[in-house]
């Protein structure tokens, strides 16, 4: 009994250890596992991450004039040019990498695949709450693009322009005279003989007034009175002024429209119209916000064909992109844009807490406030 106690004692034991033993090796197991997941993670990570002897990489986005690329690899543009200036004065080495797509921009620069972005890189909310900005490298604003409007249509949405402007002053100069002469005939009315024509009532009074005023004078109402008779010589000479500034004024519209560029164009504008602007550009993010449908363009020119084309009445972009585009691909066939929806900046694209912030903010300040980098960006954008 001893003996069979003894032994079912040391089984007990010998169990016990080997469900420890079985523990401890589980235990092992998992460590080892989530030691390789981790260094498999930090592998992954490192081919996003620069070495530090390796150049850093610079995307440009690829829209002229802000940053281009030709056949032969050669980059050109005005941010393009912002950049070599201060890499230079940083003592930074660089190599650029073209990139056609927006959204692959900021992803790109988001995931750490790129260590700085450049081009027509607009600030935005969306944008900035994905990366940092630099200081901005460039005054921009989003604009609109009109067809040309030529021929009798043109001319009559000319005379419908001037008509909103001056319209509200000549209808209360008329309502003005024709209430001035009713006041002063209407006591000739009362003792007039029957033959005579007069100011009989209010609406005769506005009638006289704009019939004097288009100088068609049919006679079959006039003042009889020596006030009402003074009246209407003041108001002969008033309607050849107002008449005068009218022709003036519908001359002066139509040949601005002509031989400068669209009308200032409003928000407001936009309402009803076939828009089009290009995928995840700073036009459509502004379309997004005022929630404007419209169609996306792969690229600008693609957007402001299917203005020609008749498939869309208006294109909203950044300013300098659409001002170059229209000079370049579209002179004479779409007018320029002429002000803006909403003013914004430019500036370079950085990951969340780059190192680079500093130095490039410190360098593109004194850089951009220098006379020879202006003048060199007015040879990009004519201003």
């Amino acid at each position: 009994m001893q003996l069979s106690s003894s032994v079912m004692r040391k089984h007990s034991r010998n169990f016990r250890s080997g469900r420890l033993i079985s523990a401890q090796s589980r235990l092992i197991a998992i460590v080892l596992a989530v030691c390789l997941v981790g260094a498999a993670a930090r592998s992954s990570a490192s081919g996003a991450e620069r070495a530090p002897d390796e150049p850093l990489r610079v995307a440009v986005y690829d829209v002229p004039p802000y940053g281009s690329v030709d056949a032969e690899g050669l980059f050109s543009g005005a941010s393009v040019d912002l950049w070599r200036r201060v890499a230079e004065d940083l003592h930074l080495t660089y190599r650029f990498i073209a990139v056609a797509q927006m959204e692959d921009v900021i992803t790109g620069v988001e995931r750490g695949q790129f260590d700085a972005a450049i081009g027509a890189i607009t600030i935005t909310p969306a944008r900035l709450a994905r990366v940092e900005f630099t200081y901005p490298a460039h005054r921009s604003g989003v604009a609109v693009a009109f067809p040309k409007q030529t021929g009798p249509i043109a001319a009559i949405m000319s005379y419908v322009a001037v008509l909103r402007e001056l319209g509200p002053l000549i209808a209360l100069t008329l309502v003005l005279i024709g209430v001035l002469m009713w006041i002063f005939e209407r006591r000739r009315r009362l003792a007039a003989n029957p033959g005579e024509r007069g100011v009989t009532s209010l609406s005769d009074g506005i009638y006289w007034a704009a019939v004097t005023m288009t100088t068609v004078g049919y006679g079959d109402v006039t003042p009889l009175t020596p006030v009402g008779r003074f009246i209407a010589v003041l108001w002969m000479l008033g309607s050849l002024t107002l008449i005068s500034l009218l022709t003036t004024s519908v001359v002066a519209r139509m040949t601005a429209d002509a031989v400068t560029s669209a009308p200032i164009a409003r928000t407001s504008d936009l309402d009803g119209k076939q828009l089009a602007a290009v995928a995840n550009s700073s036009g459509a993010e502004y379309l997004d916000e005022q929630h404007l449908r419209y169609t996306k363009y792969a690229n600008l020119k693609d957007a402001l064909n299917s203005l020609v084309g008749g498939q869309s009445d208006a294109v909203v972009n950044s300013v300098g992109t659409l001002e170059y585009a229209i000079s370049t691909h579209f002179s004479g066939v779409i007018p320029m844009p002429n002000g803006l929806l909403a003013p914004s900046y430019m500036a370079f694209a950085l990951p969340s807490n780059s190192s680079l912030k500093k130095p490039l903010d410190r360098a593109l300040i004194e850089i951009t406030a220098s006379a020879s980098w202006r003048s060199l960006e007015s040879r990009y954008f004519g201003r």
